[in-house]
């Protein structure tokens, strides 16, 4: 090859490239059929530069339409660690380093395939075996296999599944849980349908998966069998069979559980319903004997202003908190409302619960300490937007100790001169409430909302306030925080009103000790105990 003919290859290289081609830099390689494999360097989607031997003068531009017969090839499991600008440079070099080789070198026998290798990865003895990626040495079958054809690497799990004697255990198994879905379906979700409703829903759509899986098992099985003429059925042509079927079947078992599901909650509703009737049937039986009792000449109960005759305030007791365990929240509601509109939960002696220390605290007529009050639906459920008397639920002077309240919702209530200490009132929504002068201690409040609540004068001592937020606490000079607990303070209050509870408030309160801080409710309850122990303590010193 002369200078001219170099220069003229090395101009023809400079004019053709276009970087914007998928060709640009890459290694090609194209060959009539059957026949053997020729190497370039691709320069644009039109022309590549055809690397051979020199002296057979296989160097050459090439046009795409030269060999738009041939099958042309990128080769892109080769990777080089030059850029395309970087190859094409290295092509022009390559090309003056045959031209300057001596006439008696070895070099210029080189072949185009280590030509291009040695241009595109400086290696002109790169081992490439055509389409196939290299195989190491020392790499076993199945790691060969994994990287060549992961599917036909070994898997026991695909084996068990492939081999067709496990299938009928597999139905089995899928059969026997397709069954206990059903059952769960027809069940309301063993029970579990009413506290999530999505539950239904899952479980329909892995009932339906259950039966596709076993029409697949089924159809696959049955193909075995050349008497049953379904050996070239795939199992989409089994679906096409049975999906009309399948469906109007599942429609039917939606409807009917659905049906059935209805007909339980207007059982629940009827024997709720019941059971409160009834409840009101005995309660309004032993007022009127009272009554009778009462307008019996002599009778030593006549002057009485007793709602309930002392014999019979113990079953009235076990009836009421029996009903309650037995109620939804809504119609607890409505037993505490008529007890309380019957005065036989209030506290009558002196028309008030703060009365002197020195005299027996008044009790009501009948005791609900520590009755199930969950999920109870008291007030108007906060449907208005002020703390006016006359659009509120009123039910003043109450006693109820210790009651569970989780859940409860108190909202649009009034509650004066109540005594509601140790109340549970987890997750209970408290909106609109007015709790003026009522006793709270050692109640708690734990997670939710406290929005618009009247806490004027109350007793508010060893309560726990545990990630709840204050909205518009209304408070006073005489509303009790003492060894109250608080896992964090988040208070806040958008009407502009006294006696608003402010967060400045209760941080001068933990300063002085009379408000505990902590950071979750246990450590809550052992501070509490820790700062009545230490007041004991000191008021034991003091008294000698």
């Amino acid at each position: 090859m002369i200078t001219s003919e170099l220069a003229s290859l090395i101009i023809g290289i400079e004019e053709n490239v276009r970087p914007e081609s998928e060709y640009y830099g890459k290694l090609v390689k194209w060959r009539e059929k059957y026949q053997t494999w020729h190497y370039g360097i691709g320069l644009s989607d039109t022309h590549f530069f055809s690397l051979g031997n020199l002296e057979k003068q296989e160097l050459q531009l090439l046009k795409r339409h030269d060999i738009r017969d041939f099958d042309l090839r990128i080769l892109p499991d080769v990777k080089s660690p030059f850029e395309s600008d970087e190859v094409i440079e290295r092509l022009k070099y390559a090309l003056r380093w045959l031209h300057d080789l001596p006439e008696n070198s070895s070099q210029k026998t080189i072949t185009g395939k280590e030509l291009a290798f040695q241009i595109l990865t400086g290696n002109p003895d790169y081992e490439y075996s055509g389409d196939t990626k290299l195989i190491p040495p020392d790499l076993s079958y199945e790691d060969y296999l994994k990287q060549v054809s992961p599917k036909l690497q070994h898997s026991k799990l695909g084996d068990f599944l492939g081999n067709r004697k496990n299938w009928p255990y597999i139905f089995l198994f899928l059969f026997a849980f397709l069954i206990v879905v059903a059952i769960g379906l027809i069940n309301d979700g063993y029970g579990f349908v009413t506290d999530m409703p999505w539950l239904r829903w899952m479980l329909f759509l892995l009932l339906f998966l259950l039966i596709i899986a076993n029409v697949a098992i089924v159809s696959n099985w049955i193909a075995n069998f050349k008497w049953s003429g379904f050996q070239k059925k795939s199992f989409w042509d089994w679906l096409q069979l049975l999906i009309i079927p399948l469906m109007l079947a599942l429609g039917a078992f939606y409807l009917n559980s659905a049906a059935d599901f209805r007909d339980n909650q207007i059982a629940q509703e009827q024997k709720q319903q019941e059971i409160l009737t009834d409840y009101f049937s005995k309660m309004q039986d032993l007022i009127v004997e009272t009554k009778k009792s009462k307008q019996t000449p002599g009778s030593k109960e006549s002057n009485s202003k007793e709602r309930l005759l002392l014999e019979f305030r113990p079953t009235a007791q076990a009836l009421t908190l029996s009903v309650l365990e037995q109620l939804d929240g809504k119609r607890k509601g409505k037993v505490i409302t008529y007890l309380a509109e019957s005065q036989l939960i209030t506290i009558t002696a002196d028309n008030n619960v703060t009365a002197d220390n020195n005299k027996p605290s008044p009790q009501p007529e009948i005791k609900l300490d520590g009755a199930n009050l969950d999920d109870i639906k008291l007030g108007n459920n906060g449907q208005r937007n002020s703390l006016n008397e006359n659009e509120m639920t009123i039910i003043d002077k109450i006693k109820i100790n210790n009651a569970s309240m989780k859940r409860a919702n108190l909202s649009g209530l009034q509650l004066l001169d109540s005594d509601l200490s140790g109340s549970n009132l987890e997750n209970a929504t408290l909106e609109n409430v007015d709790f003026t002068g009522s006793i709270m201690v050692g109640s708690r409040f734990i997670t939710g909302q406290i929005i618009d609540v009247n806490f004027t004068d109350v007793r508010l001592g060893k309560s726990i306030f545990d990630n709840v937020k204050l909205e518009n606490i209304k408070i006073s000079d005489k509303t009790n925080f003492d060894n109250a607990c608080f896992t964090k303070i988040d208070t806040s209050n958008t009407k502009q009103e006294p006696y608003l509870l402010i967060k400045e408030h209760l941080k001068k309160l933990i300063d002085k000790k009379n408000v505990l801080e902590a950071t979750t409710h246990q450590e809550c309850i052992q501070k509490i105990k820790n700062a009545i122990r230490h007041q004991n303590q000191t008021n034991f010193t003091g008294a000698k």
